[in-house]
């Protein structure tokens, strides 16, 4: 293992944490941080929940996934780390961690033995292009189980946010208020970093070498690269009719059980194409939700005491 067990329910480990926001870079960072030799990144798996997961009475993740995909218990998080080096820092990326602080805060308490001085680095995106591409990403990942248009996606989150029983990714606009996350890990940790996907864009490898020092390792030995946002959600489409897509993945998985997965892959992909459509971001919804996200950017601006001038336009 990695660093010393206080006991055998608290750990030292990871020594930084990526925590968001979702489909703001996060799986850049981890892309590229986790090739530096002195830092080590789980490998099987980016996004391991651990932090929130196990006292969230949202389990939707895990319902997703499968519960061996998402670590419940400590020694199955820490299984994730167990070729790390003794020399290495230990770090994991992980989105939702960000919107679910008060989880990762009450579960880092109970698990971390140093959990006040995990460096903790977040990096954010102009909220409106944030919400669009997550729109996106559902779509692509065929997440939504109603499959809504983005306007009706936008106009079911009250009710879905009070079910709390729904992924995290249809939480749009609420997944975007980033003044009250951002606030709570500078107000709880000792050690916060707060960059923006402009940076990553448009000076990755200058970001890359502060987030090195940052999490106090040499930025020289960190290897070129040429760089490319991480998990896109380019070539998105939507369904068209859910209730059809889903009979036919029943009826095909009795159907195709015999068939080798990468003709299954094909068959599936096939089957998508037709049942799916162009995604539409009406203009009227983004020119709403600038407005709502307004005052939200200007309180940013101040808690940061950063320019955000370029999310205003």
């Amino acid at each position: 293992m990695t660093k010393e067990r206080v006991n055998l329910n608290m750990t030292s480990t990871p020594d930084f944490l990526i925590v968001g926001a979702a489909k703001s870079g996060t799986s850049s960072l981890h892309s590229y941080l986790s090739r530096h030799p002195d830092i080590y990144m789980p490998e099987k798996r980016k996004e391991l929940y651990f932090w929130h997961v196990v006292s969230n009475k949202n389990k939707s993740i895990v319902d997703r996934l499968g519960k061996e995909c998402v670590p419940l218990k400590l020694e199955d998080y820490l299984s994730y780390f167990e070729n790390a080096k003794e020399d290495q820092f230990t770090g994991e990326a992980c989105p939702s961690y960000l919107y679910y602080y008060e989880h990762v805060l009450d579960n880092l308490k109970k698990y971390h033995s140093s959990w006040s001085d995990i460096k903790i680095i977040i990096i954010l995106r102009n909220p409106i292009d944030r919400i669009a591409s997550q729109y996106k990403f559902v779509c692509k990942k065929n997440l939504d189980p109603e499959s809504l248009s983005f306007s009706a996606s936008l106009a079911a989150e009250r009710d879905r946010l009070k079910n709390n029983k729904m992924l995290p990714d249809l939480f749009y606009t609420d997944v975007s208020k980033y003044v009250d996350q951002v606030s709570f890990y500078l107000n709880n940790f000792n050690n916060v970093h707060v960059c923006l996907y402009d940076e990553l864009k448009d000076r990755p490898k200058e970001l890359l070498e502060e987030l090195c020092k940052f999490i106090g390792v040499d930025a020289k030995r960190l290897p070129s690269f040429e760089f490319e946002v991480v998990n896109a959600s380019n070539g998105a489409k939507k369904i068209k009719y859910p209730f059809f897509n889903r009979l036919a993945h029943r009826l095909g998985s009795v159907l195709f059980f015999w068939l080798p997965v990468k003709h299954k892959k094909r068959i599936s992909a096939n089957f998508k194409s037709l049942v799916s459509e162009p995604i539409h971001i009406p203009e009227k919804e983004l020119e709403t939700l600038k407005a709502t996200f307004s005052e939200e950017i200007k309180m940013l601006e101040i808690l940061l005491q950063r320019d955000l001038s370029l999310w205003k336009r």
